[in-house]
């Protein structure tokens, strides 16, 4: 126990108190940093949401036992990246997300007493209308949605009502929807609204972007026409790219396509008659026949018979036949009608360009490899094998070129290097993850090396040369040299760890210098000064004037 007293003494309480202090200090930081990378990091939950839908989904949460924190205007929710498949399946399982928007559950706690008409119409319009945007955000890559739909009335006198028409707002996650996607929305639009085309459905997005519009003919819309020409030049980038690199090697073939897309779209309709196609469809035949007789004279006229009373003259009959006889026929004389619809994304005209690198071939002695350029006939057997890979057409003005060049291969072998370091495909988190701990190692090692080294140091080193030095003055004290060598060396063993108006401090503490030397050394030093007062006077003045 009286060493313990001691050698806290010699340490001193206000220099034990700043290292315990730091310490503690230091401990604290280790500590919070560990549980802070000990635990998952934050993952969105939500975000844009309603405020009764907000304390909804935090009630949930809470029951379930699941923590979690929110941001912003409390709309944006954040849990453990380790629970959010289950807070979302919880969430979804109760139906607490509907994004603010109105569905069919708008007529469960609504009475139709006492509605007009005009009332339960809107109702019907907005419970579609949140019926829609909810069936869009259920779509990969879709973030926020709201749907408008226009159901011009009948009005009085009029025929047919005008056509609905429909407009939709999405937020994208990065990038742009494609054209696939656009018409999938219209369609899906088109098809719940009764009458409503899909080209009547305008689609835009929250960056102000138009990504089809509205119009009474169906055609390409900006997103789709972009989309359609770099599918179509990748499409068949990457046909003329297997083929050549099958011949020339992985690497010795650069490959680009320009296609010009015919984005219009066209109905023909033709009928032809075919005159030689004929056909009997029905045959009409009609005939007569009349015959006609009269009385003839067989004499002459004489006086006799125009004597009243004589003899009438001699007679006979003469008559007449008449036959008609009249055929109808019916042909039905073949005709064709053909309607043809070209579809916009017609290939109008292609452009085809393929650089292919020359041989090389390794030197015996590992040196360098040599080069050696393609000959005419193989740049045509490519040229052959790529035109007839996309059907190359030179009558609607379709080119391609087939050049030799040599390539650059430092180029191609830092590019190799990059393609291989992509292999490693880490995730923001895990990145995250990574610079945590990179960080929390470096501040260890400086807390190590820069604060809690040169304290132990500086208590240890202190204390033990003290102790040496002091003891070893007294087991050879023997002059005057001796003892201003032993406790100079004492007290240099103290002065290098102390600054300033600490040094004479040390020296003037008999307290202190009691604490560390033994009863024999204090003995000794005590002997020799009563047997050489001058001598130790001369000494104490000595250090005096240094100090």
């Amino acid at each position: 126990m009286g060493g313990f007293t001691a050698a806290l003494q010699r340490f001193g309480i206000g220099r034990l108190t700043v290292v315990l202090g730091v310490a503690a200090g230091v401990a604290a930081v280790l500590v919070a940093v560990m549980l802070r990378i000990g635990q998952a990091p934050d993952a969105l939950l939500y975000s844009n949401l309603d405020l009764q839908e907000a304390s909804e989904v935090t009630t949930a949460l809470d029951s379930a036992g699941i923590k979690y924190s929110s941001k912003g205007d409390g709309s944006t929710i954040f849990v453990s990246r380790d629970e959010v498949g289950e807070a979302r399946m919880l969430v979804a399982g109760k139906g607490l997300v509907t994004s603010g928007s109105v569905g069919y559950e708008i007529f469960d706690n609504q009475s139709v007493l006492g509605q007009t008409e005009f009332q339960q119409n809107l109702n019907e319009k907005r419970a579609l209308e949140g019926e829609l945007a909810r069936t869009i955000l259920s779509m990969r890559g879709i973030t926020s949605a709201r749907v408008m739909i226009a159901l011009p009335r009948r009005e009085l006198f009029q025929s047919d009502a005008a056509e609905p028409t429909a407009s939709v707002v999405v937020g994208v996650t990065g990038g742009q929807l494609s054209g696939a996607q656009v018409q999938a929305i219209r369609n899906v639009i088109a098809s719940s609204v009764p009458n409503l085309k899909p080209e009547k459905v305008t689609l835009t997005d929250t960056s102000n972007r138009t990504l089809a519009a509205g119009s009474d003919s169906e055609g390409f819309s900006a997103a789709s026409a972009q989309d359609a020409q770099e599918t179509t030049e990748a499409r068949l980038q990457a046909r003329i790219m297997d083929i050549v690199e099958g011949v020339v090697g992985v690497g010795g073939a650069r490959v680009q396509v320009t296609a010009d897309i015919d984005h219009s779209r066209s109905t023909t309709q033709e009928q032809r008659y075919d005159p030689d196609g004929q056909v009997v469809r029905s045959t009409s035949t009609n005939g007569t026949e009349s015959t006609d007789t009269q009385p003839t004279s067989d004499g002459g006229a004489t006086a006799t018979n125009n004597i009243p009373g004589g003899e009438a003259p001699a007679t006979g009959t003469a008559g007449s036949r008449d036959t008609a006889n009249t055929e109808t026929t019916n042909y039905e004389i073949s005709n064709t009608t053909t309607t043809t619809v070209k579809e916009a994304g017609e290939i109008k005209r292609l452009a085809v360009s393929v650089a292919v690198d020359g041989r090389w071939t390794p030197a015996a002695n590992g040196g360098a490899p040599t080069y050696a350029a393609r000959t005419p006939a193989e740049i045509e057997q490519i040229k052959s094998l790529v035109a007839a890979a996309v059907g190359i057409d030179t009558t609607r003005g379709d080119r391609i070129e087939v050049l030799n060049t040599r390539f650059n291969r430092d180029l191609a072998v830092v590019g190799g290097e990059e393609a291989a370091s992509s292999l490693f495909n880490f995730t923001k988190d895990d990145i995250m993850r990574g610079v945590e701990l990179l960080v929390l190692l470096i501040t260890g090692l400086l807390l190590i090396f820069f604060v809690l080294r040169p304290l132990l140091k500086s208590a240890g080193g202190g204390a033990g040369a003290g102790q040496l030095q002091l003891a070893g003055a007294a087991a050879g004290g023997g002059g005057v040299t001796s003892l201003q060598t032993t406790i100079m060396g004492g007290a240099g063993g103290v002065m290098p760890q102390l600054a300033g108006p600490s040094e004479m401090d040390q020296r003037l503490d008999i307290a202190r210098i009691e604490g560390q030397v033994k009863a024999s050394s204090v003995k000794k030093v005590a002997d020799f000064v009563e047997k050489h007062p001058d001598e130790s006077t001369s000494i104490l003045r000595s250090w005096v004037h240094e100090g």
